[in-house]
C-alpha cells in the first residue's frame, strides 16, 4: 500500500542516520501490520534474542539494541529466525571474506567513479529504498566483480541502519544497456549463489523487487543461471522491463528516478552518496572488529 504524500520520502542522507529520531508513526504503523513489531513483541522478541546471541560465545555482535532489531525486523520478529540469520550474517563473512568483508568507503572509491551504482536519496511510494547498477559503466579491465560484490554490501550495510529501511524494505533497478561478453562472468554460477544468498538467507534487509531495465536477448540464459538457487518468493520479485520506462514507473514512481530511467531528479550522479559513505568511515571500521572468533583474534 503506497505511503501518504506527506510521508517522509525525501531526506537529506543527513537526516537518514539520525539515530535519536523516533519512529513517525506511520511508520510504527508498517511495522506493526507487516512485520507483527507490537510493542508486547518488540520487548518479548527483542529479549529473546538478546538471549541466544549471549549464549553463542563464540559470537560478538555490537552491544546495542538496534542492531539486533535490523534482523529481527528482517524475520517478522521470530527470534529464533532471526537468531539464524545472525549467525549465518557473520559465517559468510568468516568463510568468504573476500566478497562478504565490509569494506571501508575509501577502498572502493575507485568502483564507485565508474558512477555504475547509486543508492537514490528519496524513497519510492511504498518507503522502500531504491539502489541502481548500469552494469555497462563497470570496466573489468579495471575492477574485479570482488570490488563490485563487496561495493554493494558496503551499500546495504548503510542503509540496514536506517529503521524506515529496515521495516519497509529495498528495490534494485539493474541496467544491463551494453552488457558484453566481458561482463559475463559477472554471472557465473558462483558468484550468482553468493548474490542470492545474501537476498534470500544472510542479510538482514526486505528485499521488495528486482527491476531489469534493457536487458538483452539472451538474457534468458543468464536467468537459467540463477533460477536454480531462487526461492519462489524472490523469483516472482523479478520483473523484466525492457526499454519500456513506463513499466518500470508503474513500480517506482518517476519523480525519485534520475532523468536516465525516465525520472525527474537529475541525472544519474552518485557523488553525493560516495561523500555521505566516507563521512561514515569510522562506522564502518568499527563495524567489521565483531563476528565469530577465530584462532587469529582469540586473546
Amino acid at each position: 500500500m503506497p505511503m501518504d504524500q506527506d510521508s517522509p520520502l525525501h531526506q537529506s542522507f543527513s537526516d537518514c542516520f539520525n539515530k535519536n529520531t523516533m519512529l513517525d508513526p506511520k511508520w510504527q504503523q508498517m511495522a506493526e501490520d507487516e512485520l507483527n513489531e507490537t510493542p508486547e513483541n518488540y520487548k518479548e522478541q527483542l529479549n529473546l534474542l538478546q538471549h541466544l546471541v549471549s549464549n553463542d560465545k563464540n559470537l560478538a555482535v555490537p552491544d546495542q539494541d538496534d542492531f539486533i532489531l535490523r534482523f529481527l525486523r528482517a524475520r517478522k520478529f521470530d527470534s529464533h529466525k532471526a537468531f539464524r540469520m545472525l549467525q549465518r550474517y557473520y559465517m559468510m563473512k568468516l568463510k568468504c571474506p573476500e566478497l562478504f568483508k565490509c569494506p571501508l568507503p575509501s577502498e572502493i572509491s575507485k568502483v564507485l567513479e565508474f558512477q555504475a551504482q547509486n543508492m537514490l536519496v528519496n524513497r519510492d511510494q511504498f518507503g522502500r529504498r531504491v539502489y541502481i547498477i548500469r552494469v555497462d559503466k563497470f570496466d573489468s579491465s579495471k575492477v574485479t566483480i570482488d570490488d563490485i560484490f563487496r561495493t554493494n554490501i558496503l551499500a546495504l550495510e548503510q542503509i540496514v541502519r536506517e529503521p524506515e529501511t529496515q521495516i519497509a524494505g529495498i528495490v534494485v533497478v539493474l541496467d544491463m544497456a551494453g552488457l558484453s561478453l566481458h561482463h559475463a562472468r559477472f554471472f557465473t554460477p558462483y558468484y550468482a549463489k553468493r548474490t542470492v544468498e545474501v537476498v534470500q538467507e544472510t542479510f538482514p534487509l526486505r528485499f521488495k523487487g528486482f527491476h531489469v531495465v534493457n536487458e538483452p536477448f539472451y538474457f534468458d540464459a543468464i536467468m537459467a543461471v540463477l533460477k536454480p538457487f531462487l526461492k519462489d518468493k524472490i523469483r516472482k520479485r523479478i520483473y523484466l522491463h525492457g526499454s519500456n520506462l513506463s513499466s518500470l514507473h508503474a513500480f517506482v514512481r518517476p519523480d525519485i528516478l534520475p532523468m536516465e530511467y525516465g525520472g525527474s531528479a537529475g541525472l544519474f550522479d552518485n557523488r553525493p552518496w560516495h561523500l555521505q559513505l566516507l563521512s561514515e568511515e569510522k562506522y564502518f571500521k568499527k563495524l567489521e572488529e565483531y563476528g565469530y572468533k577465530t584462532d587469529n583474534n582469540e586473546n
